[in-house]
This record gives structure tokens, C-alpha cells and sequence, in this order.
């Protein structure tokens, strides 16, 4: 019964409680007989009806009829007047819903040109459908006419939405991307690149200081260096914060355009004007989401081996090579190669087939991942041969581990057909050399190689040492007193 209830009442609590909030901050900015100049529920009610389907029910919707109400009732909002208000805020959101599932079908993030436009065109016609229904509003701004009031109240709505929705879309995506280290990286300021965003505060301050309606023009280069300088979430934040500063100043008077526009146009070309002026940046940076999501796709395919997910033959010779300079910096003591190769690959392929010889080839390299430590580098040379690089102090470490891979591969096993299995085995040869300055990374990959054809030829299934390592081992030590 009670989970019932909850069921039933949490979507109107929640959304209710949401927009009475943020509808009790918009209020509060009311200018005496005007608009809100900070009206965040409408923007912020469609986004949750957007992406929250749990709230976006029949209780949700009147939830966020009552905030409306209740926030105008509490803050001495005439009867008619709050009514017809909050009707102009639904029939917004209202629009802005219906236009959101035909434009943006194919997801809410700033992904792609289209993604702005769509953006554009859901944010007007909820601006739109909101105006119509406030200008039938017998509004005490002395000296309107049906068309100003209407173009006023769609100017404020498509700028509240243009800057807010990206924020709350591309802030619930990071959100859900971010593990806990990832959540201390955002107090790492050292690294973020302040150059951008300092040029945008100083190109507002030139603004305000020169004045005139060329002003609104200063912040563009600062902008656009902005969006092409950080991903997707700060970029939208920087636009807010942007768009929030620069109507304050022009509130607050410190920013004004002349004497040559009245008081009413004036206020309407400078919000469709700061409204336009944010797609710019907005239209960048979703252009510059999808040339890195080429990118990583691109880096991805490089790197990674599709099917076994370790290091692409490519990836895995540079990264080891790397990986011996940066421990020769360190004075580390030794590298190992282990060079390995499933046994009879080419007869399980021939006998059950590719596919099953894929899943053999990704139950092995899960098995080599699962014993390695994030330090240590694999990666698939090809085929059925994988080669693993190592830093450690003795040969006989090198080749615990080479023994532990081979009996944890050899305790796998591969369904093939009802209750039939297989299982495989591998060979793997090692070689090991102390840190010098002739440390060749070649020279070790070509030993380790040696030394799996040498396991080959002792009966498969086991671990050999290279001989190099082996002759070093045995030669007698030279004392010089």
C-alpha cells in the first residue's frame, strides 16, 4: 500500500517542488508591472519531463500545475493573474514537448550542427506558444501594444531556454559518466586552460567600458575560443554564466546601446540579439563533440584489437617502447617480454569453426587481463599470438607469471555445442635483460620469440626461458678486488 502511494505521489512532489522553487526565483526578479527577468521553470520543467520518464505522468504534470499556482499565491499574485500565468508556462512547456519528440528524436546532446538547429527550433516554439497565451494578458506595461507584449515575453523565453537547456542536458550526461576519481579531477584547476575564458571576462569589461550597440559584438572571438577550448558541459556553463552577467550589466545600466532605440525595442533586439549570439559558440562546440567522437573512434580502432579489447599490434610495440624509456629514467631494475601462442589455434578453427575459434581467442586475453596489473602492457601481435611487456627484478618473476597465464588459460573452457567443451593451452617464451643503456626492446621481442618456438618444439603447453637469459644466469660472477 504504501509503495503504492509513493509510487503515485513522489512524481508530483518532486516536480511540484522543482518548479515552485524555481518559479519563486523568478519572481523575485520581477521588475515592478514586468517580467521576470530570471525565469528558470519553464526551461527546467521541460527538461525533466524530457528526460525523466518516471515524472512524466498525468501526477507530474499536475505537480507542476500546483507549483506554479502556489508560487504565485504565496508571493501575492492576483487569482486571474496567477491562473493565466501559469497557463502561458504550460502551454510553453507543453509545446516545447511535443516539438522535442519530433526534432530530436536521435538524442538531446549537442552532437552535430542539426543538433542546434533542432535546439533552435523546439526553444522558439515553446517560446512561441508561451507568448501567444501570456499576451492575451492585460499586462500593466503602459503604452503596449499586443505585438510588443508578445515579442518581449518570446525574446525572454527563447533566451532562458537557448542558455539553460544545454546546461541541464550536457550536466546529467557528465554526471553519469564520472567515477570517483574522475570527481577529484575537478578541483585539479592547474590544468584547465584559463586563456579562453579570461579573454571572454576582459572582452565583456571592454564592452561595458566603450558602450554603444557595436558592444554586444565584443565577446564573439572570446566566445567562439571558448567552444573550440572545452568539451561540451563548461563550454554551456560559460554561456550561462555569460548571458547572466551580460543582462545584469545592461539591467543595472552599466551597458547601454545609445539613445537612438526606445526603451521596449531596445530591450527586445538586445535579448533576440544575445539569444542568437549564443548559438554561435553552442553550434561550435557541438560541431567539435562530433569531430572527437571521430577521434576517439578513430584512436580506438588504432589502439585497441576489436575482438580480444588489449593493444593493437601497433599500439602495443609503441607503448612497450615507451614504457622501457620512461623505466630507464626511473633506474628500474629489469623489462621481460613474454612472448605466447595459443596451442593448435588452427585446428580448433578448422574443427568448430571461427566463431568459435573468436570466443577462444577473447576467453585468453580475459585470462591474461585478469592477471595483469594496470602497469603492465598487452597486446595481440596477430593471429593467435599475444606479447606481454613487464618491469622486474629477476627472470624468475617473468616466468611465475608466464606460468601463472598458462595454467589459468588451460582451466578454460569453451562451450561448443550442448554439453560439448574445449579447452586450449598456450605456450610462452620469456626473455628478461637488467636495464642498460643497449636495452633494445626489439632484441627482447625477437628472444622471447625464440624462446616460444622452443616451448613449441618441447611439447606445447609449457613456459621456456630464453637461452640468452639462461647463458647470463649460468656465467660465473667476476670479482676484481
Amino acid at each position: 500500500m504504501l509503495s503504492r502511494i509513493a509510487e503515485k505521489y513522489t512524481p508530483a512532489l518532486l516536480v511540484g517542488g522543482i518548479v515552485f522553487s524555481a518559479a519563486v526565483m523568478g519572481i523575485y526578479s520581477r521588475h515592478f508591472g514586468q517580467l521576470a527577468q530570471i525565469w528558470p521553470a519553464n526551461a527546467l520543467l521541460l527538461w525533466i519531463m524530457i528526460t525523466y520518464r518516471q515524472l512524466d505522468r498525468l501526477s507530474g504534470w499536475l505537480g507542476a500545475c500546483v507549483g506554479y499556482l502556489l508560487a504565485g499565491w504565496i508571493m501575492g499574485d492576483r487569482f486571474l493573474i496567477n491562473v493565466w500565468l501559469g497557463t502561458a508556462n504550460l502551454a510553453g512547456v507543453c509545446a516545447g514537448y511535443l516539438l522535442f519528440g519530433i526534432f530530436r528524436k536521435d538524442g538531446n546532446g549537442l552532437i552535430g550542427p542539426k543538433s542546434v538547429l533542432s535546439l533552435l527550433l523546439v526553444c522558439s516554439g515553446a517560446a512561441a506558444a508561451s507568448a501567444s497565451v501570456g499576451t492575451l494578458l492585460a499586462m500593466t506595461l503602459p503604452g503596449t501594444t499586443a505585438w510588443s507584449r508578445f515579442i518581449l515575453w518570446f525574446s525572454s523565453e527563447l533566451n532562458r531556454h537557448l542558455v539553460l537547456l544545454p546546461v541541464c542536458f550536457s550536466g546529467r550526461e557528465w554526471f553519469s559518466r564520472q567515477t570517483f576519481y574522475q570527481w577529484r579531477q575537478i578541483f585539479a584547476l592547474r590544468k584547465m586552460n584559463i586563456a579562453p575564458v579570461t579573454s571572454l571576462v576582459i572582452s565583456v569589461v571592454l564592452a561595458t567600458i566603450t558602450g554603444g550597440p557595436g558592444a554586444i559584438a565584443f565577446p564573439v572571438p572570446a566566445l567562439l575560443w571558448c567552444a573550440l577550448s572545452y568539451t561540451v558541459l563548461p563550454l554551456c556553463l560559460i554561456v550561462l554564466i555569460f548571458n547572466v552577467a551580460v543582462m545584469g550589466i545592461v539591467e543595472a545600466g552599466f551597458l547601454n546601446f545609445g539613445q537612438m532605440y526606445p526603451h521596449l525595442g531596445g530591450i527586445v533586439s538586445f535579448r533576440l540579439g544575445l539569444s542568437f549570439l549564443v548559438l554561435g559558440p553552442l553550434t561550435v562546440t557541438a560541431i567539435m563533440t562530433t569531430q572527437r567522437a571521430l577521434v576517439d573512434r578513430l584512436n580506438q580502432s588504432i589502439t585497441w584489437d576489436s575482438l580480444t579489447k588489449v593493444l593493437s599490434r601497433q599500439a602495443y610495440l609503441e607503448q612497450s617502447q615507451s614504457f622501457i624509456e620512461s623505466k630507464r629514467k626511473k633506474s628500474a631494475l629489469g623489462i621481460a617480454v613474454l612472448m605466447l601462442d595459443i596451442d593448435q589455434f588452427k585446428r580448433i578453427n578448422d574443427t568448430y569453426g571461427h566463431f568459435v575459434g573468436d570466443n577462444t581467442l577473447e576467453a585468453v586475453a580475459k585470462a591474461i587481463s585478469d592477471i595483469l596489473s594496470d602497469d603492465q602492457i598487452c597486446g595481440r601481435l596477430g593471429g593467435e599470438e599475444f606479447a606481454i611487456t613487464i618491469s622486474v627484478e629477476r627472470g624468475e618473476e617473468a616466468t611465475c607469471l608466464a606460468e601463472k597465464i598458462r595454467l589459468s588459460v588451460e582451466k578454460i573452457l569453451i562451450p561448443v555445442n550442448g554439453d560439448t567443451f574445449i579447452h586450449m593451452t598456450v605456450s610462452i617464451g620469456v626473455a628478461f635483460q637488467l636495464f642498460t643503456d643497449d636495452v633494445k626492446f626489439r632484441v627482447l621481442l625477437a628472444q622471447a620469440d625464440v624462446a616460444l618456438y622452443q616451448a613449441k618444439a618441447n611439447g606445447r603447453n609449457r613456459v621456456a626461458l630464453s637461452s640468452t637469459v639462461l647463458e647470463k644466469q649460468e656465467r660465473p660472477a667476476v670479482h676484481l678486488s
